[in-house]
């Protein structure tokens, strides 16, 4: 049963912080605690938005703390970036996810010592049996392939950031977009081999990867330094995602 607290919670998470937050409300974050409450809301509505399959008290209740620590958190980082006592970068950003991940765990850990209840809406159940799917399989999943895309691609290009060539802006901004989709693509493809365990089919994105780049490669041993560890460090951002959520 924690499992699923901690999927339901994770899922809202994921989306509450990467894909319903839009790069104008990460700003009013960091300049206004307006900002910081506005965020807290538009969280808690997807933590909410999760929680409707298996609607009950106990899971609206759950949302609701786990939305209150949430913005814990985030008014813990605004005031530390307002007073100048720490700079955005991505220790502070890895720092941030985790103290969320920890809360979430904590809940869950709640939830389970507390026996939450979990209702279910009867046509999910009625298309499950239909189907014969497993709901904890599809959440693992669901969770999996949300991590894969926008918080993978925040967390590498912040952490790539410093080691990053100087060349033209606009080559890099395009770069960089068109990187980021094709990055979300191979992490998919990637999770897919890792799952059914065709690990030497690694093999084959990594050098289909590296013969789109091969003439810059070539050329540029900065550039070729800067490709190899966002490759590396993006490879192992999906072995811990399938180590740790698909299992």
């Amino acid at each position: 049963m924690a499992v699923n607290y901690l999927l339901i919670l994770g899922i809202g998470h994921v989306l509450g912080d990467f894909y319903l937050q839009n790069e104008r409300i990460a700003r009013n974050k960091e300049e206004k605690y307006k900002g910081v409450l506005l965020h807290a809301v538009e969280y808690y509505i997807a933590l909410l938005l999760v929680t409707l399959p298996v609607f009950s008290a106990d899971m609206v209740l759950a949302a609701t703390y786990a939305a209150i620590a949430h913005l814990l958190i985030d008014t813990a980082k605004y005031l530390l970036l307002l007073k100048k006592k720490v700079k955005y970068s991505c220790a502070v950003f890895v720092i941030d996810q985790g103290a969320h991940i920890i809360s979430i765990l904590a809940m869950a850990y709640i939830m389970e010592c507390w026996n939450f209840s979990i209702g279910h809406v009867k046509f999910i159940v009625s298309i499950s049996d239909t189907f014969h799917f497993d709901a904890e399989t599809i959440g693992r999943w669901m969770l999996s392939i949300l991590l894969i895309h926008i918080p993978a691609n925040i967390f590498i290009q912040k952490f790539l950031s410093e080691y990053r060539p100087k060349t033209d802006s606009e080559i890099i901004k395009a770069d960089n977009k068109a990187g980021r989709k094709i990055g979300t693509v191979e992490r998919l493809i990637m999770l897919i081999f890792l799952s059914k365990d065709q690990f030497a089919a690694l093999g084959f994105v990594l050098t289909a990867k590296s013969i789109a780049r091969y003439d810059k490669i070539a050329k540029d041993e900065k550039f070729a330094e800067y490709y190899l560890l966002g490759t590396l460090v993006s490879t192992l951002y999906v072995i811990i995602c399938r180590m740790l959520i698909l299992l």
